[in-house]
């Protein structure tokens, strides 16, 4: 049998790389997301709290009284979870619901005493988190990197409006 020609390519026939494209927004965003999301999930077990549970707490924080819908949107899940969110979180003393005297079937939830001390004391680790991540940023820099990032929340908010 006669020998095969070797296929390696030689230095007159490689082909230069190109420079890498940055990587886009959506992927970045996307990477910004998991890694918070797990780093979040590690350091809010000691609290006894998931990423669902601490949005809830932190939501009903700001405005009490809302209903599962509106905590499941505010919480990005979708109402059957947040069923099971808050229906752990009362059961663990956290919140309390209530049924909305003008509509029987809604039911309002409203933080616990409790709930706002976990609350302060998960949101320490969170805080944490923050300045671990931004710690290199300027305090311009930081507040440029969260106006740019409520710009892309209102942004989404309004495309799932137009829907």
């Amino acid at each position: 049998m006669p020998p095969r020609e070797s296929t390696a390519a030689t230095p007159e026939t490689t082909v230069p790389a190109a420079p890498a494209a940055p990587p886009s927004f959506t992927y970045v965003a996307g990477r910004v997301d998991q890694g918070i999301r797990r780093e979040l999930n590690r350091r809010l077990r000691p609290h006894g709290l998931s990423v669902p549970e601490l949005t809830v707490l932190s939501v009903l924080a700001r405005r009490t009284g809302l209903s599962n819908a509106q905590l499941a949107r505010r919480s990005m899940v979708t109402p059957q979870s947040m069923n099971q969110v808050l229906g752990s979180l009362e059961q663990r003393g956290l919140v309390e619901r209530t049924s909305d005297p003008d509509h029987g079937r809604v039911r309002r939830t409203v933080l616990t005493r409790e709930g706002a001390e976990v609350l302060a004391r998960a949101q320490e680790s969170v805080d944490e988190l923050e300045d671990e991540i931004l710690g290199d940023l300027s305090p311009a820099q930081r507040a440029l990197v969260l106006e740019s990032l409520v710009h892309c929340m209102e942004k989404l908010s309004e495309l799932s409006r137009d829907r």
